[in-house]
């Protein structure tokens, strides 16, 4: 079993594997939308899943090979998601269920960073408000994380966002659909404490 990334967080630990680990988990079918399920109403297609602190009795899990893994924690629960650029500009960052948790704690797990993300500049219409292209070389990047991290802030202002230092792009030990239109996927899971 490969096992590449981890991180501590609050309430319960954030970590990455490369093939499907070999436990129980709650996941969702993922569908690049906005939808955001309880673990009570699976089997579903979704791309979040929420669960109270109470209620939490195996791992979350999300599938990626370069979107964003977000995984909210809050007073109440936790929130994880699946948030590619579409997912963001069609607003999963402020569905109702993240509300419901009073979310204090963000991580944003490995992904694709700006170094790797190339957009057309048509692309810039998905985010006119978004500060975060970077023009390089003749090139338009953008930076997923960081437009994350400023709709989140916009929603909750003292939210604690962070983001892990690993491009999915960049290094070969994760599954990047940009680098090689893999059909593999990186498994994000979210363990209570």
């Amino acid at each position: 079993m490969s096992y590449v990334f981890s991180e501590n967080l609050n309430q319960g630990r954030f970590e990455t594997w490369t093939e499907k680990p070999g436990m129980n988990f709650y996941h969702v079918t993922q569908v690049h939308g906005v939808e955001i399920v309880s673990i009570e109403t699976l089997p579903a297609e979704a791309d979040g899943l929420v669960c109270s602190w109470e209620d939490l009795n195996a791992p979350l899990a999300i599938k990626t090979a370069d979107c964003l893994p977000v995984v909210i924690e809050g007073e109440k629960g936790v929130v994880f998601l699946h948030a590619g650029w579409k997912g963001l500009r069609d607003g999963i960052l402020k569905r109702p269920e993240i509300s419901l948790i009073i979310p204090q704690r963000v991580f944003i797990g490995p992904s694709i960073h700006v170094c790797c993300f190339e957009v057309s500049s048509e692309f810039r219409e998905n985010f006119q408000a978004s500060p975060f292209f970077k023009e390089s070389e003749g090139k338009l990047y953008f930076d997923l994380q960081q437009e994350a991290r400023r709709l989140l802030n916009q929603e909750f202002p003292n939210l604690l966002v962070g983001v892990a230092p690993v491009c999915t792009c960049c290094h070969n030990d994760f599954h990047s659909y940009r680098r090689n239109k893999t059909i593999h996927r990186n498994w994000n899971l979210y363990l209570k404490g």
